[in-house]
């Protein structure tokens, strides 16, 4: 299994796009998603095999196809994965123990570490309103690994491997 991760697109049509065309490029199952897709216009309908999680910004929007909770927790190869947006949960907020791993967005800033539990935390930044030197940005998870990208590039900014 393979997932694109992003957040905070805030309605930018042409960044969907291309995250799209990236998870098609790179063999991805799904695009996930921390929260303030805001969509507009026919966003909804071009988001195939996307999940996301509801953001703050996004109670502003209309949903039509697409229905946001605050959470998501998905199973990745024996592991959790929790995502949220970041504005009201922090991963001490769940039950997460080492190799799980934490997604959240909210800030535009991509960070990956591994914490002192062994809780991967992940916010893969923003590939439309960048808030850090690196600009836009996205992530990538397979077995095995994360990888924070460059947005479009997908030129690696960090990786972080682990082990199955």
């Amino acid at each position: 299994m393979k997932f694109i991760v992003c957040s905070d697109i805030h309605g930018n049509r042409e960044a969907l796009i291309t995250l799209e065309k990236i998870k098609e490029e790179k063999g991805a199952d799904k695009i996930l998603s921390a929260g303030d897709f805001c969509p507009s216009g026919d966003m909804e309908n071009l988001a195939t095999d996307f999940l996301t999680v509801l953001g703050n910004c996004d109670r502003y929007h209309y949903f039509d196809r697409i229905v946001p909770k605050m959470n998501l927790e998905l199973k990745f190869l024996g592991r959790k994965i929790i995502i949220t947006h970041g504005d009201r949960y922090s991963a001490e907020d769940f039950v997460l123990v080492n190799g799980d791993i934490f997604i959240s967005g909210h800030t535009h800033v991509p960070h990956l570490e591994k914490n002192s539990k062994g809780v991967i935390l992940l916010n893969p930044g923003s590939p439309s309103r960048p808030r850090t030197e690196e600009g836009p940005t996205y992530a990538m998870i397979t077995e095995g690994e994360i990888t924070l990208l460059g947005f479009p590039s997908s030129v690696v900014l960090k990786k972080l491997s682990f082990k199955l």
